[in-house]
C-alpha cells in the first residue's frame, strides 16, 4: 500500500463486509489513523460506545498498518489487551496504530483509541498478529 486510498481498494476486496464501516485517515509505514463513527447499535447502557465495538476498531488500525508493510491479508490477530481509560462519548472514535515489532512470525503493536478528537485518550490495545506460516 502506498496510500489511503490504495489501503481502501484493497479493504474493499479483501475485507469487503467491513470496508464501510471505517474511514481510513492515514497510512505509512508501520502506523495508520483510522476513523469509526459509532451506530445507535454499536451504544451499551450509560450511552458510551461498547468495548467490543472499541475492539473492532483497534482490531482495524492494527491490520492497516500491518498491510501497509505486508499485503498478505492472512496475517491474524493472536492476542489483544485493551486497557479503558474513560468512556468514551457516542461521536467518532479515531485509533492511531503504531508497529513495535515486526518479526518472521509475529506482529506487535499498540493502538491508542480516541473519542471526539485526537487529544481524547479513551482506551489502549497492545495487539499481536500471526503471519502466514509461509512467510
Amino acid at each position: 500500500m502506498k496510500n489511503v486510498e490504495e489501503l481502501k481498494t484493497y479493504f474493499e476486496e479483501i475485507f469487503f463486509q467491513k470496508a464501510s464501516r471505517f474511514e481510513f485517515l492515514e497510512i505509512s509505514d508501520g502506523h495508520s489513523l483510522v476513523k469509526l463513527s459509532p451506530l445507535k447499535e454499536d451504544l451499551r447502557p450509560g450511552n458510551t460506545v461498547s468495548g467490543p465495538v472499541m475492539f473492532e476498531i483497534a482490531d482495524c488500525a492494527f491490520y492497516a498498518a500491518i498491510l501497509f508493510k505486508d499485503p498478505d491479508p492472512m496475517s491474524v490477530t493472536v492476542n489483544c489487551s485493551i486497557n479503558f481509560f474513560k468512556r468514551p462519548g457516542t461521536s467518532d472514535l479515531f485509533a492511531r496504530a503504531s508497529i513495535l515489532k515486526f518479526g518472521r512470525k509475529l506482529i506487535v503493536g499498540e493502538v491508542i483509541i480516541f473519542s471526539e478528537n485526537i487529544d481524547n485518550k479513551v482506551a489502549q490495545a497492545m495487539m499481536t498478529y500471526a503471519r502466514p506460516v509461509n512467510k
